[in-house]
């Protein structure tokens, strides 16, 4: 007689959070993921404006700001085992240090919205996660006190710890 094992409890993990939530902005940070061999992936937003209900991008009001961190432990090597580690991508430095600083300028565009500026910023925490931080601003000059906000936005992320097991 075979005794089938309990399935394997899952891996949950968490999106980063806004520790600092200014008044009239509006939050997405309570999205989670499953940790698999495959690895996982998460996103949270922020944003200074109502997001609309089939999404946000194509609809940011004038002066809008929305920042997007998304959290990546993914491969296009199928065969890789995601559960204890991510892969060191060339654009995805080792985070050092925290606050994340947004760049002071920027060409960056966000995709099919030529008048609204992307702030970029890619990095790597520990073994953990790849970081995609995203800050859109419909303002082809934004006045100092916007870019002062997204910063301090982006002041406020704070990023979860993900488990590193050696199988998942």
């Amino acid at each position: 007689m075979f005794v089938d094992a309990p399935p394997p409890k899952p891996i949950v993990v968490h999106a980063a959070r806004f520790a600092y939530r200014p008044a009239g902005w509006h939050f997405s940070d309570d999205d989670f993921g499953v940790l698999t061999r495959r690895g996982a992936d998460v996103e949270s937003a922020a944003f200074s404006f109502r997001r609309y209900a089939l999404g946000w991008a194509l609809r940011i009001p004038p002066n809008g700001i929305a920042v997007t961190v998304h959290l990546i432990r993914r491969s296009a090597d199928q065969p890789a085992n995601l559960c204890g580690s991510v892969p060191h991508w060339p654009d995805s430095p080792a985070i050092r240090r925290l606050p994340l600083h947004l760049p002071k300028t920027t060409s960056d565009r966000l995709e099919g919205t030529p008048r609204v500026l992307e702030y970029r910023v890619f990095g790597r925490m520990d073994e953990s996660y790849n970081v995609d931080l995203r800050v859109d601003v419909n303002r082809l000059r934004p006045t100092a006190a916007m870019l002062r906000r997204a910063q301090a936005v982006v002041n406020g992320i704070r990023f979860p710890r993900w488990p590193r097991p050696k199988r998942c």
